[in-house]
């Protein structure tokens, strides 16, 4: 008998756990959602830390790039805060609807408050439950791939971008720089080659040509191999299942397009808590006729990277004044033909020559580090400091107010170099009150 009961019995659906997975998957991505929402906004953090890596390290003439990896992270990430954002609030709709949906399963025109005539000319114009609960459904479904491959493709991008940058700076000083350029400039011209040649080969009349439809995918293939490395067929499987499905479901094109809007409108929010428009405007970035919170101690405690020599306070009342001067890691680059190198004596011991060399820097760090105050030069004692709060490197200095009268003053600090393209200069107001 038993056995005759399981002969009639359906045969298993192998996928069974799979749609049961897929019917199931809203609670997962509810949680994950919140979870990610907080997580994706610890990763402006990163960004910012991003951005003061390469203003620290990347001499001038690169921060362009700098700006570029940084701009455009900072953009990806705000996409996909708006991704997680507006999941999260469809989602929560979505359990509104299928509760609403299991008490009333449609539209009543009996039980209706108003009249029949009314009932139904409104109803004509409104959306069936079960149509919206499935549309929003599939909407969300779809965003946590979307936001995977932005994620991915951003990060491998940047890190790649970044390797590349700083491998740069080391190979020049091997090979000329325009050798060392060859890479960036092949995969540049094959990511623009390609990009003009998928928008021919999508033209009417070319769609059925084979030979174009061949050597675009041979195109195509190449440069996702060369740019997006090994995560290549992963990222393709995402972004073709939107591509190719593009004429069953456009509303998908018009949700992409509200994430990224509402990410440039998140991006033109947080930019301004980064020092990413110094990497895009270095040279005029500070008004000299202005005020500026990094200047002064007392004011900038929420700063967490100077990008400017630093006093205690804008209003000073003792008759010495403290002065950090930071010395970015760029330097060491520019300053060369300003420092001498420093050459070890053997008829001395290893520690004293180490300390020698240390003096050799502090001398360093008077050739083009200078003091005016009120435009007259002065020669304080430099000292290598680091900064307790931003942890940067610099020289800190003691400057003897006691000479001077009261009222307002200026303190100029000037990097000079050999090269003069690379000079900077920072006039720091301060009022000097004694206590007498």
């Amino acid at each position: 008998m038993n056995e005759t009961n399981s002969e009639n019995l359906p045969p298993k659906n192998p996928n069974n756990w799979l749609q049961r997975l897929k019917d199931e998957s809203w609670e997962a991505e509810l949680l994950v959602s919140a979870i990610a929402i907080f997580g994706t906004f610890q990763l402006f953090k990163v960004i910012n830390w991003v951005t003061n890596m390469f203003i620290d390290w990347l001499v001038p003439e690169q921060y362009i790039v700098g700006y570029f990896i940084s701009f455009m992270g900072l953009l990806a990430v705000s996409i996909l805060v708006s991704m997680f954002v507006i999941h999260f609030l469809l989602r929560a709709y979505w359990i509104g609807l299928v509760g609403l949906n299991s008490v009333f399963p449609d539209y009543s025109l009996k039980d209706s408050v108003y009249s029949e005539i009314y009932t139904k000319r409104i109803l004509a114009i409104l959306p069936k439950l079960k149509d919206s609960i499935q549309k929003i459904d599939d909407l969300c479904s779809v965003t946590f791939s979307a936001a995977f491959a932005i994620l991915l493709i951003y990060t491998y991008l940047a890190v790649l971008t970044t390797f590349y940058l700083f491998l740069y700076n080391f190979l020049v000083k091997f090979i000329p720089p325009s050798i060392a350029l060859i890479p960036a400039i092949a995969s540049l011209f094959l990511a623009l080659f390609q990009s003009i040649f998928v928008m021919v080969a999508n033209l009417k009349k070319y769609k059925q040509n084979e030979k174009m439809q061949i050597w675009l995918f041979k195109i195509v293939k190449l440069t996702s191999i060369i740019i997006l490395g090994p995560l290549y067929k992963y990222l393709l499987q995402i972004t073709m299942s939107f591509a190719s499905n593009f004429k069953q479901n456009k509303a998908l094109i018009r949700y992409v397009i509200l994430f990224v809007l509402s990410g440039i409108f998140v991006a033109s929010y947080q930019i301004s808590n980064t020092n990413i428009l110094y990497l895009a405007k270095t040279s005029y970035y500070f008004d000299s006729t202005k005020n500026y919170a990094g200047y002064y101690e007392t004011e900038n405690k929420n700063i967490d990277f100077l990008l400017t020599p630093e006093i205690k306070s804008d209003i000073i009342e003792k008759k010495v004044l403290k002065l950090f001067i930071p010395i970015f890691e760029h330097e060491k680059t520019i300053r060369k033909n300003t420092c001498p190198d420093f050459e070890n004596n053997d008829s001395i011991s290893k520690k004293e020559n180490s300390l020698n060399n240390k003096i050799n820097y502090l001398n360093c760090y008077h050739l083009y580090n200078e003091v005016f105050l009120n435009n007259i030069k002065l020669t304080p004692k430099y000292r290598k400091y680091y900064h307790p709060r931003t942890n940067q490197f610099g020289v800190l200095a003691y400057i003897k107010l006691s000479d001077i009268e009261e009222g307002e003053q200026i303190i100029t600090i000037k990097k000079n170099y050999e090269d003069k393209e690379h000079n900077s200069k920072w006039n720091i107001p301060f009022q000097y009150i004694t206590n007498n």
